[in-house]
Order: C-alpha cells, then sequence, then structure tokens
C-alpha cells in the first residue's frame, strides 16, 4: 500500500488511475492499521480531491467511485485511518457530499460503510438510530439487486460484508430484524440470482467473475436466512432449488446456504413437507462427501450433515448415503487443511471437530457404526486438544456447545478424562480465558476453580513435600492420578495466571498505543497553536503603527466634527426661525381651505338629498317591475303547462300513429299473402284448365275413334 500510494497522483493519466485504483481495491480489502502511518494522510487527501470532484465525465465517475472504495477498505475498521481522514477533510462538508453520493445511487454501499465507520468513530455504535440502519438496508439490498443485474462482483462483496456487519452487531441487530422490505427486494433479486445461476462459465467472456458474483450472492442470502425472519420461510424452497443449481459452481457456499436453511426448523423437529418434496429430487447429489478438495468445502458439508440430522426425515436419508468412513475422512482433511490457516484456521477446526462430534452423538444410537466412528474421533489426540481448546476459549457459545456434547448421554464415560485431560497439556496458554475453567462446574483438571496466592504456595508446598517424600521412597504405592491431578491444578493455575498477565500486558499495549496516538495528535495540534501564535504576534507589531495612525486621524476628525457642530447649531436657528414663517402661512392657508372645505360639503349635501331622491323614483320604478316580472312569471307557468300538455298529446297522438302504421304493415303483408295464395290458385286453375282441355281433345279423339270402329261394324 505505501508503494501505491506514492503512485497516486493528478499528474498520470485517467487510465492509469483506473488501473492502480483497481489494485488498491483488491489488495485493502481486509487491510488491517494499528498505528499512523506516514502514508495515511497522502493518500486520505488524494482519494477525497477524486471522489468530491465533479464526475462530469464517465471516467471521472469511474475514478470517483474506485477512489471511495480504497477509502472504506483502508478505514473500515481500522481508527488511525478514520482519524488521518478527519484531519484531512471538514467532515460536516464531507458527510454531507457522501449523503448526497448515497442518495444518488453512487457506491450506495460503500457510502454506508464510511457513515458507519465515521459515526461510530465520532459518536459510538451505540448512537446509531433506527432509521439510520434501515436506511443503510434500504440502500444494501438496492445495492445487491443492481448489482446482481450488472454482474458486479465488488459490490456484491461489499454488499455481503456491510450486512453481515450490521447483523452481527449486536447493537444494530435489533434494528435490522424490524427493517420490514427484506422479501419484496428479496423476490425482486431472486429472478436475476436464478440467471445467473443458469448461465454457464464456460460460455461466459468473464468466467471467475460470474463465479464470485455467485459466491457472494450466496453469501448475502444465507446472512438473511441466519436473521430467523418468518417471513422467509416461504422463499426457503427456491432457495434450495438455488443451493442445488449453484453447487456445481459454488459447492462450499451452497452446502453453507442449505445448511442454513436446514437449521431453521431445528427446534419444530422436522422439516415442512413442501421442502422435504423439493430437497428429495436434489439431496443425493448434496451429501455425497465432496471429492475435489475436501478440505475446502468440507466444514459446509459436515454443516449440512449435522442440519440434516437435526430432522427425522432426513436421518434416514443420512444413514443410507453417508457412511462413517467417509464422514471421518472428510473431518480431518478439514483439520489438516484449516491447520495452515492461523487463528481463523483454528476457529473453523473448532467448529468442525464440534459439528462432526454431535452429528456423530445423534447418529451413533441409530447404528452402530456410528458409535464406533465417534469413539475413533474422540480418540483422535487432535479432536480431543480442538475440544478443550474449544472449552478454554474466550467464546462462550462454543463452550456451551462442547458441555452439550460432554452431557449427552451417548458421550463415552472412558473418554471423559482423556478429553479433559488435554487441557493441561495440549493447550496454549494464550487458548485459556481467567473464566473458562468455571464453565465445567464439577471436571477435576480443566475445570477446576481460580486458586487464590496463598492457595497457590500451599499447593506448591505439598507438591514439594510429596517430591520429597516420593524420593525417600515414603509413598511408593501413592496413586499415580492423585498426583497429576495436583499437577494439573499446578498446571491449570499457571496457565490462568499466565493469561491473565498476558491478556493485562495486551490491554496495557493497547491502552499505551491509544495515549501514544493522542499524544501525537495533541503535539500536532499544539504545534498547530503555536503557528498560530506566533503569525498573530507579527499581525499585531504590523498593525500598531496603523493604529497610532488611526488615532492621529481620529482626533483630526473630532476637531473638523465640532467645527461642524457650531455652524450646525447656526444653521438649527435660521432654520427654527423659518419654520414659525412657515407655521404662520400655513395657518392662514388652513383657515381658507377650512371655509372653502364647509362650501363644498353644503353643495355636497344638497347633491346628497337630489340623489335620494332620484334613488327612492328608480326604487319605485323597480317595484313596479318586480311585479310586473311576477304577473310575467305566472303566465310563462301557465303556458309551460299548455306546452307540456300539447307535449303530452304529440306523444299520444305518435303513440297512436305508431300503432297504426303497425297495423298497416300487418295489413300490407296479409294483402301480400294473399296476393300470393291469388297467384298461387291461378296456377293450379291454369294447371287444371290445361289438363282439362287435354282430356277433352282426348274424349274426342276417342269419341272419333269408337264412331269410325261403330261404322266399319255396320256394313260387315
Amino acid at each position: 500500500m505505501p508503494i501505491l500510494a506514492r503512485l497516486l497522483s493528478d499528474s498520470i493519466s485517467n487510465d492509469k488511475k483506473i488501473k492502480l485504483l483497481s489494485v488498491m481495491q483488491e489488495i485493502s480489502y481486509g487491510i488491517k492499521i494499528s498505528w499512523q502511518e506516514s502514508y495515511l494522510a497522502g493518500l486520505m487527501k488524494q482519494l477525497t480531491e477524486w471522489i468530491t470532484q465533479p464526475m462530469t465525465e464517465p471516467q471521472h465517475r469511474t475514478i470517483g467511485h474506485k477512489s471511495l472504495t480504497v477509502l472504506v477498505n483502508v478505514c473500515y475498521a481500522n481508527l488511525p485511518a478514520i482519524y488521518a481522514l478527519m484531519r484531512t477533510v471538514d467532515t460536516k462538508d464531507f458527510v454531507v457530499h457522501l449523503i448526497s453520493l448515497k442518495e444518488g445511487g453512487y457506491g450506495g454501499v460503500e457510502v454506508c460503510r464510511l457513515l458507519l465507520c465515521l459515526s461510530g468513530a465520532t459518536r459510538g455504535a451505540a448512537a446509531t438510530r433506527q432509521p439510520d440502519v434501515h436506511s443503510y438496508l434500504c440502500c444494501t439490498m438496492r445495492t445487491f439487486i443492481k448489482a446482481v443485474s450488472e454482474r458486479d462482483a465488488t459490490q456484491l462483496l461489499h454488499a455481503y460484508t456491510f450486512i453481515n456487519d450490521l447483523c452481527t452487531d449486536p447493537n444494530l441487530q435489533g434494528f435490522v430484524l424490524t427493517y420490514p422490505h427484506f422479501m419484496s427486494c428479496l423476490e425482486e433479486g431472486l429472478k436475476d440470482v436464478k440467471e445467473l445461476c443458469r448461465s454457464d462459465p464456460d460460455e461466459m467472456s468473464e468466467p471467475e467473475n460470474a463465479t464470485n458474483c455467485l459466491r457472494n450472492v450466496l453469501k448475502f442470502l444465507t446472512v438473511l436466512v441466519n436473521l430467523d425472519l418468518y417471513s422467509m420461510r416461504s422463499h426457503h424452497g427456491a432457495l434450495i432449488c438455488l443451493c442445488m443449481e449453484a453447487s456445481r459452481m459454488c459447492l462450499p457456499e451452497s452446502l453453507e446456504l442449505f445448511a442454513a436453511i436446514v437449521s431453521q426448523y431445528k427446534d419444530e423437529g422436522r422439516l415442512p413437507q413442501e421442502l422435504i418434496s423439493v430437497i428429495s429430487d436434489g439431496l443425493p447429489g448434496l451429501i455425497v462427501p465432496p471429492a475435489l478438495e475436501p478440505g475446502k468445502a468440507g466444514l459446509q458439508w459436515l454443516q449440512v450433515i449435522g442440519a440434516l440430522c437435526e430432522s427425522q426425515e432426513t436421518q434416514e436419508r443420512v444413514l443410507q448415503e453417508v457412511t462413517p468412513a467417509a464422514f471421518e475422512d472428510t473431518l480431518y482433511s478439514v483439520l489438516q487443511h484449516t491447520a495452515q490457516n492461523g487463528v481463523v484456521g483454528a476457529e473453523a477446526s473448532q467448529q468442525a471437530v464440534v459439528v462432526g462430534c454431535r452429528t456423530a452423538l445423534t447418529l451413533a444410537p441409530l447404528q452402530r457404526s456410528w458409535e464406533a466412528a465417534l469413539a475413533r474421533m474422540l480418540a483422535h489426540h487432535q479432536v480431543r486438544k480442538l475440544l478443550c481448546a474449544g472449552l478454554t476459549s474466550s467464546n462462550g457459545s462454543r463452550r456451551r456447545q462442547i458441555l452439550q456434547l460432554v452431557k449427552h448421554h451417548c458421550f463415552p464415560s472412558d473418554q471423559m478424562n482423556q478429553v479433559f485431560g488435554e487441557s493441561s497439556r495440549g493447550v496454549s496458554p494464550l487458548a485459556a480465558p481467567p473464566g473458562a475453567a468455571a464453565e465445567g462446574g464439577g471436571e477435576p483438571a480443566c475445570c477446576a476453580a481460580r486458586l487464590q496466592p496463598q492457595q497457590e504456595h500451599a499447593v506448591d508446598a505439598l507438591v514439594a513435600a510429596l517430591a520429597d517424600k516420593l524420593r525417600d521412597g515414603k509413598i511408593a504405592d501413592i496413586a499415580t492420578s492423585s498426583v497429576m491431578e495436583l499437577y494439573g491444578y499446578k498446571m491449570t493455575c499457571l496457565e490462568q495466571r499466565l493469561h491473565s498477565h498476558s491478556v493485562a500486558l495486551q490491554g496495557a499495549s493497547e491502552h499505551m498505543a491509544s495515549l501514544q496516538h493522542a499524544l501525537a495528535m495533541l503535539q500536532a495540534t499544539n504545534s498547530s497553536q503555536q503557528d498560530v501564535l506566533y503569525t498573530t504576534q507579527m499581525q499585531n507589531e504590523r498593525h500598531k503603527k496603523t493604529i497610532e495612525d488611526l488615532h492621529k486621524q481620529l482626533e483630526d476628525a473630532e476637531t473638523t466634527l465640532r467645527g461642524f457642530r457650531a455652524k450646525l447649531a447656526a444653521e438649527k436657528l435660521d432654520k427654527e426661525h423659518q419654520k414659525e414663517n412657515l407655521h404662520k402661512e400655513f395657518r392662514a392657508e388652513l383657515a381658507g381651505l377650512d371655509n372653502e372645505m364647509k362650501t363644498r360639503e353644503r353643495e355636497f349635501e344638497e347633491r346628497l338629498k337630489v340623489a335620494e331622491a332620484d334613488t327612492r323614483a328608480v326604487q319605485k320604478k323597480l317595484e313596479q317591475q318586480t311585479n310586473k316580472n311576477g304577473e310575467l312569471a305566472g303566465v310563462l307557468i301557465k303556458f309551460e303547462e299548455r306546452v307540456k300538455q300539447r307535449d303530452k298529446k304529440l306523444e299520444e297522438a305518435a303513440a297512436h300513429d305508431a300503432a297504426l302504421r303497425k297495423e298497416i304493415e300487418q295489413r300490407d303483408s296479409t294483402i301480400k299473402q294473399l296476393e300470393k295464395t291469388v297467384l298461387e290458385r291461378e296456377n293450379r286453375l291454369y294447371q287444371l284448365t290445361t289438363q282439362l282441355e287435354e282430356m277433352k281433345r282426348v274424349q274426342e279423339m276417342v269419341a272419333k275413334l269408337m264412331s269410325k270402329s261403330s261404322s266399319t261394324s255396320v256394313p260387315s
């Protein structure tokens, strides 16, 4: 970072600025700054200048956005960087500018993270109000939807980090749970998430970016699911389908989301029927142990198996699909992988061991093979060591989980002493807090209460006496376990004292660092105040001569003022005489005007009387006209009644006319039918006449033939 910070300047081109800020954006995520580094002041000044510059061109907007991202990464959870920022800019003006950027949709999540950092540094995290948290969540959900549609992995990462911090902060978690718009935003974003999941990364121009987007989306959804909102359960089926589709690209995150969903129903003891129908098709693919790099996805796979064992419907599937040997191999792969990751790996190892032992304890009563697997796991030295490390750690929830394992009725009693025996031999002194031993209650070695200094000296004396007698052969028959128990007490006390001293030293170091930081700030303030004092003194000396000249000018001005006052007094007397003369003239004019006004008043009174007489005459005419109007109104009413009667008669005539027309139409149709009948009968008559004529002609021919035949028969 220091080298890259020195390269940032206005002299380089915009393309180089964007490339340099992109690199800094990647390497500054999660950076830890514990002291006032020399490069911070220059870096803060340059970044804030680019953030506050006018966004006139697309490149300027990109530079401002990336500068804001780098600034958030550097300031997040780093008080020295925040103090450097507050010394560089005017905090109020900068916050107003950030709020304008947030409302404008530009880098919303980064702005919210920076505002939360500044608020925590100035007022404390507990001073954040519910409307502020809801505003942050609204901006985060809006950024999430936009980033999913635009395939922006960086924005999705910031959205996940910010909402995870809000949900895990005990001061803000209550405000997060009251936010009412999670479901509407989730419904809008799931459509684009499904499209992202269905796309083939090999066919995309940037497959790595698509995978990172999906990974951050799944982490974001896991945080929402872990809020345990009842309204979220309606989307669990769609989210499980999403896990099954995304498992081919992001297996660890898909398994983690799946485990979080199933764990929501742990208290109920069974899954809803609609979820079981969704899970039944894709479950075999999810509970198959990860073959490629089992250490990376193994912890999430163990969590899925553990969550499925909490429900009776899925226990049988786990017993059928998962073998104890595969389960143990995955657990040991996780332990081997996390052993290389320092403190974070140790935390993951403890979580894996707790999940593995709890799953084995759940399945042990159902199959003997799982009971044997549990015994093998507890016999493993690393598993016992991690259980004891978790039992003596400062994580209260982890200690409760381990104690619940030990209290389980299937936990082998012969392994209990061996497990707790590791606490005095295999656990680092820094891993055992002072109150960790009190969690166990009745366990002999690691759970003993912390001893007072007098008791420690008494135990030391007893151990020394036992050692002397053992060398003399006087207690050859003593049980080795008793001596080991005493040594266990001694080691526990030493570990606790060492841990308390380490904690005190760490607190003192942090306090010293804060005091040194405050001293540096006071020294800087003192030097600036000394500069101001020196500048003020120089200006005072410079202004002394000016003040003397001004005093002389003031005396001259007073002399001139006295002369002006004398002249003013003489002029005042002249003005008073003129005023008296004017008063006399005005009185005479007023008397004349008064007489003239009285004359005009008499004239106006006479005119008023004439006008009143005219008014009375007009009123009389108006009354007469009103009476005439009343008579005309009566005539008009009678005329309207006559018109109504005529309209009624016209309507009746129209109805009668319509009836007559209808009757005429009916008679016309009857006439037409009769005419048609006459035509038909005439045709029939014509046909009959024709037939009759034919018959007559035939009859005549027959008669002729008969006459001819009779004539021929007579001569013969």
